[in-house]
């Protein structure tokens, strides 16, 4: 019988299999071969010390490169290539829930394949959690530990920039594909909380996800800080083409250049290196706030 355990971090739900007890089901035999469809899952089986049991990803698991380029890129969950997963002959496959709908995996499941689905969610703890339920799978609770040495180091020096932070910065993520493809994150976003998380306050309050963006709406929101991912300024012709991007020199952030690039695993995978990431951005959010940068108001000509 086909079996995926949907874990929180509270409960065990089995899709094709009888309801659990409210703990992760501990196996009699730890899996060898395990394929990861998410960048943050193989990151944290990384930093456990799993990776040796690793042997397949997917195309978002691209830390630690040594890692990622060793192992059978499968393509995104969303276009999974079935056969070629089933082709590693994977004793396990983890990912996170907000991926259960996908159709492929409703194929691998009636292949058979033990699926884990581990918590998904924008909060910094969401690693620990991840950590403690695949620990308590692989029946060694010590696993885990790696992972909150790593995370504990980072919340520190995020306590330590929050600190120096004189106020909430008004930042805004930006998502290029291609100067003809920009969007920028609402509430409700991966990027929205991490911009909380940091000690910032998104720019963008009147919807929930990502919408296109303007000129006008870039100039209204009025930015202290703009964040990209690297792959996107590069998208845009690297630094020298964000200077093309319209409004975008009109915002406080475009005139002060308090506009800063990070590697999107790192920035929005809420991994174990997530406190690190916010660390980062709480600095540069606190550097902003210390020049005493006064509130933006755009004028009636940049509107």
């Amino acid at each position: 019988m086909s079996r995926i355990a949907t874990l929180s971090a509270i409960a065990v739900l089995c899709w094709a299999c009888a309801p659990q007890a409210a703990q992760t089901p501990r196996q009699a035999r730890a899996p060898q071969r395990v394929v990861s469809l998410s960048g943050g899952i193989t990151e944290l089986l990384y930093t456990m010390g799993l990776s040796g049991q690793l042997v397949g990803r997917d195309v978002t698991s691209t830390y630690p490169e040594q890692l990622a380029a060793t192992l059978p890129n499968l393509g995104h969950v969303r276009n999974l290539n079935v056969e070629a997963v089933l082709a590693l002959r994977p004793d396990l496959i983890v990912l996170d829930s907000a991926a259960l709908s996908e159709p492929a995996l409703k194929q691998i499941a009636d292949s058979g394949v033990p699926m884990l689905a581990l918590p998904a969610g924008h909060e910094l703890e969401l690693p620990l959690q991840q950590a403690e339920v695949l620990a308590g799978y692989w029946g060694d609770p010590s696993l885990a530990e790696p992972v909150r040495q790593v995370w504990s180091k980072g919340h520190e020096a995020l306590q330590q920039a929050k600190a120096a932070g004189q106020r909430p910065v008004r930042a805004l993520f930006v998502y290029a594909r291609g100067k003809g493809s920009l969007m920028v994150a609402g509430k409700g976003t991966s990027a929205d909380a991490m911009i909380r998380h940091s000690g910032g306050q998104n720019a963008i309050n009147e919807f929930e996800g990502f919408r296109s963006l303007s000129a006008e709406g870039l100039i209204a929101a009025a930015p202290e800080a703009l964040l990209f991912f690297d792959s996107g300024i590069q998208s845009l012709g690297g630094t020298a083409g964000l200077a093309e991007v319209p409004g975008l020199l009109q915002t406080p952030a475009g005139q002060n250049g308090d506009i800063l690039g990070m590697d999107g695993l790192y920035l929005l995978g809420f991994t174990p290196r997530a406190t690190a990431a916010a660390a980062e951005l709480s600095a540069f959010f606190a550097s902003i706030a210390q020049r005493g940068t006064e509130a933006y108001e755009p004028t009636d000509a940049e509107l």
